[in-house]
């Protein structure tokens, strides 16, 4: 059985050079140079412009956050359903590997309700903005909260939002997010639940 804080790094996490991709417990991963992904980024932001842009990545990182919980799920056993939940959070990887530390799981299947918040160790996507743009007014690691957002509907089976209410990219000094059902998030919910329902995801 396997818990989230049992991951080894060192062993699990290896560069299969026939097939050229990063794996983990030979699983693929896709890492991206930090440099080559900021650029990347603000090349998009610059074309699309912000808004369609944050539409972009959040539908791009809901697709993938669903995806892989649906392909843990059916590869590995876990102790219990809050470690199957925390992997994704806590070994989400996209460019390097970006830790992330829960502070309080709720789940009640029940009511069909979850609760989850935790803090971002490092949050490339905040960093990648900063240099950018500068600091901005609304959350900016969209990406990763997209991902977040599809994992944590995959496992409860509707529609769960991520958010960040504490970033680095709006001049906080650490990143926090918040996962929650979208029917109970207000009105900050909104740019999220309109990104995912314009994408038809």
């Amino acid at each position: 059985m396997m818990k989230a804080q049992d991951f080894n790094f060192e062993k699990d996490l290896k560069f299969n050079m026939e097939k050229g991709m990063t794996t983990f417990k030979d699983t693929r991963l896709v890492i991206f140079d930090t440099e080559a992904i900021g650029l990347l980024r603000k090349m998009i932001f610059d074309e699309i412009g912000k808004e369609k842009a944050r539409k972009m990545f959040l539908k791009f990182g809901y697709q993938h956050g669903y995806a892989d919980f649906m392909q843990m799920e059916l590869n590995y056993k876990f102790d219990s359903e809050i470690d199957l939940l925390a992997s994704g959070p806590v070994i989400h990887t996209w460019e390097g590997v970006v830790q992330a530390t829960p502070k309080e799981v709720k789940i009640d299947r029940k009511k069909g309700e979850i609760y989850f918040t935790g803090v971002w160790n490092n949050s490339y996507e905040a960093e990648q903005h900063l240099m950018n743009f500068g600091e901005d007014s609304e959350p900016v690691c969209w990406s990763l909260m997209g991902y977040a957002s599809g994992w944590c509907s995959a496992f409860m089976g509707k529609k769960i939002i991520a958010i960040e209410p504490i970033c680095m990219g709006k001049g906080d000094d650490h990143c926090e997010w918040e996962i929650k059902p979208e029917e109970d998030w207000g009105e900050e919910a909104k740019p999220y639940i309109e990104a995912l329902k314009e994408f038809k995801v």
